[in-house]
């Protein structure tokens, strides 16, 4: 079992390049509908560095935020992990900041 930050990290590099394989497989149902309800919005331009920052976990909820900068300013989306039959999941998903 790969660990949380692992599992951040391939999807945050999923994200960017918007790897639908790796994004579906990546979601619970919940989390699913957080990210439907999103659309295709992030952070604008290309990612010149990335950052996942690791939360405190609140019972099963794993908050991880993923940093990016770009040549417009930095953007933050915060998801919550869950761990699901041994695989870290995506349960919910908001964009923090916009640059």
């Amino acid at each position: 079992m790969a660990d949380l930050e692992e599992s951040a990290e391939k999807f945050f590099a999923a994200l960017i390049k918007q790897d639908m394989g790796v994004l579906m497989g990546s979601f619970t149902p919940t989390g699913m509908s957080k990210a439907m309800s999103l659309g295709q919005q992030g952070p604008p331009g290309t990612p010149t560095s990335t950052e996942v920052r690791i939360g405190e976990a609140q019972g099963e909820d794993h908050p991880v935020d993923l940093v990016a900068e770009t040549d417009q300013g930095q953007g933050v989306i915060g998801t919550v992990w869950r761990e699901v039959s041994g695989a870290w999941k995506v349960n919910d998903i908001e964009i923090k900041k916009m640059p």
